[in-house]
């Protein structure tokens, strides 16, 4: 199989950029990556004293964690300051979204329930709801964002309290240019597969577009590309910015993201060319 064949893929991978270039060449791709985003944390030493307050006295009824990176931070920061805190969360009802925050909790010696695929919020949503009682109260870690005001609205809807304890959040890179010559490659057509291993890659990419007063062309030229997504919580956070995912990787790991584009690219590049 000739994989990508020579195609030019655009990643907008930070943290696995390395990666993520040699295993687009491993497939026969010419990469570019363009890192779209720069991960901040969150000062929140007042929050954590708060959370351990609420853990303490008993007002803590679900813990849902969103991502293995804001797990382990917020685990090591609340055991670090209170090192009591970990014996009593082990007794509260903790909720996975997938399986690198249950991976995280696993190092701490905590268990979860891990929501049914696709590991979205809204799966989230659906157990707390289904668990909770009224004026119980959970506690969200954030994941570089706020929490989806759906979420949120949902759940105090049915009277849950709802704390949101942001860990981290990302932020456009301190070097830009790399992302710029993304956009402006897109534009001029020089790549032709976009490969996204997170929704707010897509966010940070149309904020800089649009800085550059590119954003319409970027949305034009993304729609003649083959835009592969990691999976169903990147494909939804993509399509609510406007933007169709023509491929997602199932397992959603980066390997499978990569290998199945390079599998799909030359079909459906072949078949968008040929509705136009």
């Amino acid at each position: 199989m000739d994989w990508f064949a020579g195609l030019k893929v655009l990643s907008l991978e930070s943290r696995r950029a390395e990666e993520m270039h040699t295993l687009i060449g491993k497939y026969g791709g010419q990469a570019t990556v363009a890192p779209s985003m720069r991960q901040t944390e969150v000062e929140n030493t007042s929050l954590v004293g708060a959370f351990y307050t609420a853990l303490m006295g008993g007002d803590v009824h679900a813990l849902a964690c969103m991502t293995g990176v804001g797990t382990k931070l917020f685990l090591s920061d609340l055991v670090r300051q209170y090192p009591d805190a970990l014996p009593r969360l082990m007794d509260v009802p903790i909720v996975a979204r997938g399986n690198k925050p249950q991976a995280a909790l696993k190092l701490y010696g905590l268990k979860a329930t891990l929501v049914p695929r696709p590991h979205t919020w809204r799966e989230v949503q659906d157990h707390l709801q289904a668990t909770m009682r009224p004026f119980q109260h959970a506690v969200v870690l954030e994941y570089g964002e706020p929490s989806p005001q759906p979420f949120v609205a949902a759940l105090c809807g049915d009277r849950i309290r709802v704390t949101s304890l942001p860990v981290y959040r990302c932020a456009l890179p301190d070097d830009i240019k790399p992302l710029e010559q993304a956009v402006r490659g897109c534009v001029s057509g020089e790549h032709q597969v976009l490969l996204l291993s997170s929704g707010r890659q897509m966010l940070h990419f149309l904020q800089l577009a649009r800085m550059l007063h590119l954003e319409e062309q970027l949305r034009s030229a993304l729609r003649g590309m083959m835009v592969a997504s990691i999976g169903p919580a990147c494909t939804e956070a993509a399509a609510e910015l406007g933007v169709q995912a023509d491929w997602e990787a199932n397992p959603h790991k980066m390997g499978i993201l990569v290998r199945g584009a390079a599998e799909h690219a030359a079909g459906l590049l072949g078949r968008k060319a040929a509705a136009v």
